[in-house]
């Protein structure tokens, strides 16, 4: 698996596995637009409230991937679906972990 990193601004980074790319918002994994095209990021930040920062980074980057694979905010319906963190770790191989 192919395995690159996209700054996409201060804070805001793309680790791009393949054909998924997991969205980091300072050392966090907090969204990811997954193989099949879809997107999700954590329910955590919510429920724990989110930082602007975070959530700033989701919608930036749920922007940038419109624009990225030519969709429009339309398509995306009510955005990134809602995962537990653990989902959007569980995307990104082990020993880039540690």
């Amino acid at each position: 698996m192919s395995q690159h990193i996209k700054q996409l601004g201060s804070n805001k980074t793309l680790l791009l596995l393949g054909s998924v790319e997991v969205l980091y918002s300072y050392s966090t994994p907090i969204a990811a637009r997954l193989a099949d095209g879809s997107f999700i990021s954590s329910k955590n930040y919510y429920q724990n409230g989110t930082t602007k920062t975070s959530q700033k980074h989701i919608t930036q980057t749920l922007n940038y991937w419109c624009l990225e694979y030519g969709l429009t905010l339309d398509q995306l319906g009510s955005g990134a679906r809602l995962v537990d963190q653990q989902d959007i770790e569980d995307l990104i191989p082990l020993h880039l972990l540690k």
